[in-house]
């Protein structure tokens, strides 16, 4: 099949000789958006190009507070043609309506500005690049003129542009208060569709078959920066359907000699895109990704069948909200929350997640929710609610990340909570520093390097020391930790027999979940046992409420626990007695049966259910 810019292209099913991923799960409420009227524009004008009044038949009122864009002050029909706008070609506070037919070319958007697409006849408006090398995006503004804020977009399909790795084709500059909606934006190789800013709201979109991810967040240029987290804050993405993106796999090659694989594409070949280029996989990619975001909702999506995570939220962001989505089907987890902050996963519906990465990593827990140095500090300061103003309506979770009441069905693996031990701000490879403290913080990457040296902590309480110039607890304040996770009322469906090579001799960790780190530590030279007993008994991770159907399993304290899996009676049962891997045989060993005193009120029957909701 070649690939096309038509939204049913995002409704097939993938399919390799040998890779197993699942086909796009018709499982949990969906939003469906690619191939939906919802995309169809309101507005029919096939006439005439040229300036236009509020309230000609056909076209977008404006000028008016119940017009449908009441900043702007004028309209314009623009024709399709093949042509480039500057900036200084366009207006600000004005309703650009593209006719429909084919646009080819790309707009610097102006303040205000709204670019609208037509639907006649059964033809949609097009904005596309045809894949040429002068149009890496479609829509952004000329960033020598500074932010231009309240851009709207909406109703068009836009298609085929070439934007670098790590880019957008639209809103490259990340202007702020930009709407984005009822859009398709596909074929878009080899980076993103969106690149969002502070307070853009990305709604009831289809970014499908883009080359990397179908968008991400990160801030590009000098305006709207969050004063705690350094990037993008007030970013609302709800009702789109996110799927098939990473066509130009910066995933990277996967091998696993007992599925067969060598060197495999984990995209199939026919969602191969050939203008991608050559491209280094780089591990960043998947339906999409958020960096040093603050203050973002997640809700009412539908994300599957992505290459790579569906949900990656990466390197200091803060207070970001999971709720009502449906993530099916992706190669990697479905979400993965990454050296950041005060989150909340509520109430979503997870399936057959983590069927490729899981086989091509095979000893280590891939599951649905992956938990990787991130939760809510607090033993050496907390990290705040969002500063801005523009973040009022966006929630805060400072004393306690949450994930609550979210059903999970088949995927590689259910919820696992990890800490690298060797994590920590100046480590030599992660940028910035931790959030800790909030936007006073002392913890900076160059106080870290001077102090973290001498930090210590108490073995008894699991606190850190005061230690240092000036005399503060670099031991929590300079690692990234996985803290203050609480795990309750989620149901975990799990049927080996569901998912290809779920077996011990391909796929030793399929159906796992729970939590551990590695031995080792920061640079101070303490005992490895320090950091698995840590985040495994002092750090108020805490499981509850759950009920699990199926045999899945649980791995606790030590990534090389000799003892693990452990029974569902030793990761259940009661450390009051004081039991915590102290011993000095198991620390010395590394192996550790337990108890771990977790999941109470929880249920678990090894046998599946008969079918799966």
């Amino acid at each position: 099949m070649a690939l096309v810019g038509l939204a049913l292209a995002a409704t097939l099913r993938p399919t390799s000789d040998h890779a197993p991923l699942p086909a796009s799960s018709q499982k949990g409420a969906r939003a469906l958006r690619c191939g939906q009227p919802i995309l169809n524009s309101p507005y029919d004008y096939h006439g005439a190009a040229g300036p236009y009044r509020s309230g000609t038949a056909g076209l977008p009122t404006y000028g008016t507070p119940r017009s449908d864009f009441p900043n702007d002050s004028a309209g314009e029909v623009l024709p399709p043609e093949t042509k480039d706008y500057q900036s200084y070609q366009l207006h600000p506070n004005t309703v650009y309506y593209l006719l429909p037919g084919t646009h080819v070319g790309s707009f610097q958007a102006d303040k205000n500005d709204a670019f609208v697409g037509g639907f006649s006849g059964g033809t949609p408006t097009v904005l596309s690049g045809n894949y040429s090398s002068n149009e890496q995006w479609a829509i952004d503004s000329n960033s020598t003129d500074g932010n231009q804020p309240g851009v709207t977009i909406e109703y068009l399909t836009i298609e085929k542009y070439t934007p670098d790795a790590d880019a957008g084709a639209i809103n490259q500059d990340t202007n702020t208060g930009w709407t984005i909606r009822h859009n398709l934006i596909t074929l878009n190789v080899p980076g993103a569709g969106i690149l969002a800013g502070s307070s853009n709201t990305i709604l009831d979109n289809c970014l499908t078959l883009n080359g990397q991810y179908g968008f991400q967040s990160a801030l590009v240029d000098s305006w709207g920066r969050d004063s705690l987290t350094g990037g993008p804050y007030d970013v609302t993405v709800a009702g789109n359907e996110i799927s098939y993106n990473d066509t130009c796999d910066f995933s990277g090659l996967l091998n696993n000699s007992a599925a067969g694989w060598r060197n495999h594409n984990p995209v199939p070949a026919q969602y191969r895109n050939p203008h991608c280029g050559k491209v280094t996989g780089d591990g960043n990619e998947g339906g999409f990704k958020l960096w040093q975001t603050d203050g973002v909702t997640i809700k009412h999506n539908y994300i599957h069948n992505n290459w790579g995570p569906g949900a990656w939220v990466d390197t200091d962001n803060a207070n970001t909200t999971f709720a009502g989505n449906t993530i099916n089907a992706n190669e990697g987890q479905a979400i993965v929350e990454e050296t950041s902050y005060n989150f909340s996963i509520v109430d979503n519906y997870m399936a057959d997640n983590d069927w490729t990465d899981g086989l091509a990593n095979p000893g280590f827990p891939q599951t649905a929710i992956y938990v990787s140095e991130s939760g809510s500090s607090e033993s050496a300061g907390t990290v705040p609610a969002c500063p801005e103003a523009a973040c009022s309506d966006q929630r805060a979770y400072s004393k306690h990340s949450v994930i609550r009441g979210n059903t999970l069905v088949d995927n590689g693996g259910n919820i696992f909570l990890w800490e690298n031990s060797r994590r920590y701000c100046s480590d030599g490879w992660d940028d910035g520093c931790t959030l800790v403290g909030g936007r006073s913080s002392p913890f900076t990457e160059a106080a870290c390097k001077v102090n973290l040296s001498s930090a210590s902590i108490n073995v008894t309480t699991f606190g850190g020391d005061k230690t240092g110039s000036p005399p503060k607890d670099w031991w929590d304040g300079c690692q990234w930790e996985t803290a203050n996770v609480t795990i309750t009322n989620n149901v975990i469906d799990f049927n080996p027999d569901n998912i290809p090579y779920c077996n011990r001799a391909a796929w030793s960790n399929c159906g796992a979940g729970g939590i551990y780190s590695d031995y080792g530590s920061p640079p101070n030279n303490v005992a490895g046992w320090i950091v698995p007993t840590e985040i495994t008994f002092f750090r108020n991770n805490i499981w509850a409420d759950n009920t699990y159907n199926g045999p899945s399993t649980f791995y606790a304290w030590n990534q090389g626990n000799g003892d693990d899996p452990v029974s569902w009676a030793d990761w259940t049962g009661s450390v009051a007695n004081g039991d915590k891997c102290s011993s000095s045989g198991e620390r010395q060993s590394g192996a550790c049966t337990g108890p771990f005193g977790q999941d109470a009120g929880s249920t678990y029957k090894s046998t599946p259910l008969a079918s799966s909701p």
